[in-house]
Order: structure tokens, then C-alpha cells, then sequence
């Protein structure tokens, strides 16, 4: 049985199918992405989004509180459905339940916590200062958290993440940008570097839709090889905006950035080349808004509530299939 992650995305692909091989029709993407902004206060967010890739129209609904955290940064979802939030300066890293906003467990850093990294295995959870010591954090939150120093190529880094093959990057950069890039062994903290002063190096996260890992900062992006970090590509100046944080891919050749007080929508579906992209919107009124948590992979909620888009594109999709298999066996 497909689960609820699945199945939207069974249904994007559905409809994305027949809008090719049936009547000429918009591919409607819907979701919900949740945010952290670095001011105190109300400082966990969502809202939801739609984009139409017929008429590159993308459009935002009301944000909706979800908790107050002391600090908000790094925000991803952990296996179990809950929010782990980097709590910047207060050096820990807290569990939230995104239905109640109701504070589930926290761990204690020692260091302050910025982006955070879920491991693949879904039993540990990577955190940083910028350019420092490496935390590795037991799951569940509160379990215990081990402190890594960094040696080789660098004397500190600001996050990592996973890419294929076993391959691990990090970044090094500074807010929000511009830093050092290459790889890390997480058991002994030793880096190897493969690029100085990239300027999108802040956010780093992988990408299914092109298979390439991808960076976010000083308002562009970066990409490189999942396996072994060759082929460099970095945008210029294209999207209007001087600073990225991090950012979320949704598979489908579609990115929300977070930074410049706005959240950044990317559309690159066609060119399959973020550094290159089809269009793009920035929408202002985040005000500190600062990261986003993943819409795909590890760290993305494994229990997504479909959107009415999605479900009413799942119909589409699937009154197209059985309408297919009748004239085949007819």
C-alpha cells in the first residue's frame, strides 16, 4: 500500500502523464512548506503554496503559527512526524509537535544550533554553529548529543548533507554565503575540500529531480555531482534578491527559497538546471524569515496531508488511466 508521501506524489506524476498524452491541460502543484524566522516571538510557521506550470502562476496562502521556540533556525521534520528546530543561541535543539505546537522533548548543544541534517538511517540528526565542531544528536531528541571536531581542509563547517553513494558534503559559509565546499567523514570530523569562496554556499541539500546536490545563498544557487562533487555550477545574479538561506526542492524541478524577507519560487523543470531556471517569483512580507524545512528526502514530513490540488489531480489522472485501459482493450 502506497503511504500518504507516495501517493501525492503518484498523483503529481499521474497528472503530469495525461497532461502530455491527453488534452492540453495546467499541471497544478500544491503543498505546504514550514518555516523558521530568527527574530523571537512567533518563530515556527507554515503555509501553503500552489504553483500552475501552464501559466507559471505561483501563489501563497495564509501563514499559520505553529509554536515559539527560544531561537528559531534550522527547522526539518524527524522520522516520527514531529519538527526539530535549531534554536540558534539558546544551544539546543528542540521537538515540536506540528499539530499542538506543544514543546515534545530538547537537547542540549552546548554550542549554539543553526541547520540541521537528518541521516538517511532516520537515528541521528547533524548540527553546527557557522564554521564550527560537528553535532551529532541521538534520535529520539534527547538522547544524547556527541561533539566531533574538525580537522583536514577546514577548522569548522556550517552544515552537511547527504548525497549518493555514500558520499557526505558540507559548507562552510558563512550568513548567508560564501564559503568553502567538499566532503567530510562524520565518524572523524576530517574535511577534504573541493571549492574555495562559492558564493551559494550556505544551504546545501540533494536533489532527486536532477540527481545533483544543490546549494542556496547570497541570493543564488549551486550545483554539483551527488557522488563526487565535480562539475561545479553557480547562477548569477538572476533572481532578484541579495541573500539566500536554505532552501526546499520538491522533486519535480521546483525550489522555495527562503531570504531577503521573502520566500524565492524556482521553477526549473524544463532546463533541469537550477542555476539556469525557467522562471522565478520572490514574494515579500517574511519578514526574518530564515530556513525552510525539506518538501523531499530526509528531513521532509513523512506524513503529508494532500491538497485539495493534489487529490483533485489524483482523479484526473486516474479517470485518464482507466479511460486508456478501456479503448486498449477495446
Amino acid at each position: 500500500m502506497l503511504s500518504p508521501k507516495s501517493l501525492a506524489r503518484s498523483a503529481v506524476a499521474i497528472a503530469m502523464g495525461f497532461a502530455v498524452a491527453g488534452p492540453a491541460s495546467a499541471t497544478v502543484f500544491s503543498g505546504t512548506v514550514y518555516y523558521t524566522l530568527y527574530s523571537g516571538g512567533q518563530n515556527v510557521w507554515r503555509i501553503g503554496y500552489t504553483y500552475n506550470d501552464a501559466t507559471q502562476s505561483f501563489g501563497l496562502g495564509s501563514p499559520t503559527n505553529i509554536t515559539s521556540t527560544n531561537g528559531a533556525d534550522g527547522i526539518i521534520f524527524a522520522p516520527n512526524g514531529n519538527l526539530l528546530i535549531g534554536g540558534q543561541g539558546s544551544g539546543n535543539v528542540y521537538e515540536v509537535n506540528p499539530a499542538s505546537g506543544a514543546l515534545v522533548h530538547l537537547q542540549h548543544t552546548s554550542t549554539d544550533s543553526y541547520h540541521l541534517a537528518l541521516d538517511p538511517s532516520g537515528n541521528a540528526v547533524y548540527t553546527s554553529t557557522f564554521m564550527g565542531a560537528l553535532q551529532t544528536l541521538s534520535m529520539p531528541i534527547g538522547s544524547g548529543v556527541v561533539t566531533t571536531g574538525i580537522s583536514g581542509d577546514e577548522g569548522g563547517i556550517t552544515q552537511v548533507a547527504f548525497g549518493n553513494g555514500g558520499s557526505v558534503f558540507y559548507v562552510n559559509g558563512n550568513p548567508n554565503g560564501g564559503g568553502n565546499v567538499g566532503t567530510i567523514n562524520l565518524g572523524t570530523g576530517v574535511t577534504s575540500r573541493l571549492y574555495a569562496g562559492v558564493a551559494p554556499a550556505h544551504g546545501l541539500i540533494y536533489d532527486p529531480f536532477t540527481s545533483l546536490m544543490t546549494m542556496f545563498g547570497a541570493g543564488r544557487t549551486g550545483t554539483m555531482s551527488a557522488a563526487d562533487g565535480s562539475g561545479l555550477l553557480t547562477s548569477g545574479a538572476v533572481f532578484g534578491v541579495g541573500d539566500f538561506d536554505q532552501g526546499a526542492v520538491d522533486g519535480f524541478g521546483h525550489a522555495l527559497v527562503a531570504g531577503s524577507n521573502a520566500i524565492t519560487f524556482i521553477d526549473y523543470h524544463l532546463s533541469h538546471d537550477i542555476t539556469n531556471p525557467d522562471y522565478t517569483v520572490s514574494v515579500g512580507g517574511f519578514g526574518a524569515i530564515d530556513d525552510l524545512a525539506p518538501l523531499t528526502g530526509p528531513g521532509s514530513n513523512p506524513n503529508p496531508t494532500p491538497e485539495p490540488g493534489i487529490l483533485a489531480m489524483l482523479g484526473l489522472g486516474l479517470g485518464g488511466l482507466f479511460t486508456l485501459r478501456r479503448r486498449t482493450s477495446a
